[in-house]
């Protein structure tokens, strides 16, 4: 389980932390505890969360995106400290961590490369569908301990944006037509897919070479990206079950929610 302080800031006071609670509730997290005041450039609501290690990263997504929030911030809660801090891009940082002392501080990687994964959105969405030369550079740039959530986060967003793009509905799908009616045409346009009941084939993945790197979490972003919205389910989960840089004929993702 992950515990979580995050703090945003808002232009509206009310109806902020029912709005925020709710969608923190829709990704299995549950409110600690909660502080609501008045600053100068808006409401400031800071709320410690506690829930799945596995939905951390969806939740900081859909916090950090919603309408309302005007800055977006994510501490672990358990060690809140300088090394330990992770920061959604252009956020300030805290006074704690500006204060840390050059020869002590060493900086660790605890989540997704959120200003690495924000500059090469432009470029993504420029580029769609060539996009795997792009996402081969930013994994080789990653630090190795934020690749992966890195590359979950770039395909989430992707897959987001892809989905209102290109398959925008209105209507809410049950699971499997939405893999059918969405995921599987949008995957096709990048790479050979085949569904098999709620699970996706993938062959030749430019991002799962034999001996290298997995890039599976940026498919699972991506899928869930694409899903989120049709299938409204917020237990939405995509997770890789083997993996063509392993030596599987395929890389295979399971989705369920």
């Amino acid at each position: 389980m992950a515990e979580l302080e995050i703090r945003v800031v808002s232009m509206r006071r009310e109806g902020l932390l029912v709005e925020l609670g709710r969608v923190v509730y829709e990704y299995g997290y549950a409110l600690l505890r909660q502080r609501l005041t008045q600053e100068a450039r808006g409401a400031s609501l800071i709320m410690v969360l506690r829930g799945p290690d596995e939905r951390q990263l969806a939740l900081e997504d859909a916090l950090g995106t919603h309408p309302g929030v005007l800055s977006f911030e994510s501490i672990p809660y358990e060690s809140a400290s300088a090394n330990r801090a992770t920061f959604i891009a252009g956020r300030k940082r805290p006074a704690a961590l500006a204060r840390a002392s050059a020869a002590t501080f060493t900086p660790v990687a605890t989540g997704a490369d959120i200003a690495s994964v924000e500059r090469v959105l432009p470029n993504l969405a420029r580029e769609y569908p060539g996009i795997f030369p792009l996402l081969i550079k930013l994994g080789h740039a990653l630090h190795p301990e934020a690749r992966d959530a890195s590359l979950y986060l770039a395909g989430r967003r992707i897959g987001r944006w892809v989905y209102r793009r290109d398959f925008e509905l209105g209507a809410k799908l049950g699971l499997a037509d939405a893999i059918k009616r969405v995921a599987l045409p949008a995957l096709r346009k990048l790479v050979s897919t085949e569904v098999d009941n709620e699970r996706l084939h993938i062959r030749d993945c430019p991002l799962c070479q034999t001996g290298g790197a997995s890039g599976g979490r940026f498919f699972c972003g991506f899928i869930e990206g694409l899903l989120a919205e049709p299938v409204a389910s917020p237990s939405l989960f995509v997770r890789e079950t083997s993996c063509h840089g392993d030596g599987a004929a395929a890389c295979v993702f399971e989705i369920s929610c």
